[in-house]
């Protein structure tokens, strides 16, 4: 069984007494411990579809299913979003603590936990900075330690390199990759970028304009391979995604 199920996924707003449709019959599935990519054009939907499955969206019709359960039932889930979302007035280790003290955990365990995620990802010697004191690459880094540190079995992120010079992005898509080598996660991410989609996307869909659906599925065995960027292979599934999000294919 697949460790996300989404089938006949329907979401749709109401705005100034009209209903507007976000999502329209969107389908798709991805296993345990494998990453995933969405990509589409702009307003497509892939934020909503990533707000249903964190659960901050329940009012949806269709299948929705991690593990087996419904997001607003799932306690395993992290969602990273595009602007970091971590508080300005907290210190880095506030930040990555403030999850575990939400959730009720002892003081003790919130240290060990926060100290050892820090110390993981190599920002100890940055806890106590604020979030102005650090580079996108240090804020970014601290946003995933937060996630982290609740140990989650789902890492949802929305664009999170998008703001990013291209190295900085290239250096974080590859500790991105080393994460999951090493923590088995199940990844899904949104990206504009297809170079990026390639590199990190064992599975890589295609959304359609607004009303969003998955018009095209990629199984790709380029992704985490550290050697194939720039290779013909590389280059050739970038084509063809591009020639999907035209509408090409």
């Amino acid at each position: 069984m697949d460790y996300l199920s989404i089938a006949s996924l329907q979401v749709s707003y109401v705005h100034d007494n009209q209903i507007t449709p976000a999502l329209r019959d969107l389908s798709l599935s991805l296993a345990i411990e494998s990453t995933g990519v969405i990509i589409g054009p702009s307003g497509c939907g892939k934020s909503t579809l990533l707000g249903v499955l964190a659960g901050l969206n329940q009012n949806y019709q269709g299948t929705v299913r991690i593990n087996g359960k419904a997001p607003g039932e799932c306690d395993e889930t992290a969602l990273i979003l595009q602007e970091y979302g971590l508080l300005p007035w907290k210190t880095t280790w506030d930040n990555v603590k403030l999850g575990l003290e939400l959730r009720g955990f002892s003081k003790q365990e919130t240290v060990l936990r926060t100290e050892k995620i820090l110390d993981k990802l190599g920002l100890l010697h940055l806890r106590k900075r604020y979030p102005v004191q650090l580079s996108g690459g240090q804020r970014q880094r601290v946003a995933i330690a937060r996630s982290l540190v609740l140990e989650p079995e789902l890492l949802l992120m929305d664009e999170p390199f998008s703001s990013l010079d291209a190295l900085t992005r290239e250096e974080l898509q590859d500790f991105l990759i080393e994460l999951w080598q090493e923590t088995k996660l199940t990844i899904l991410l949104i990206t504009h970028n297809i170079e990026e989609a390639v590199f990190l996307g064992q599975k890589i869909f295609v959304m359609s304009e607004c009303p969003g659906t998955i018009i095209k599925e990629y199984t790709n065995p380029l992704a985490g391979d550290y050697s194939a960027r720039g290779k013909m292979e590389f280059l050739e599934l970038a084509n063809s995604l591009r020639s999907s999000l035209r509408g090409w294919n």
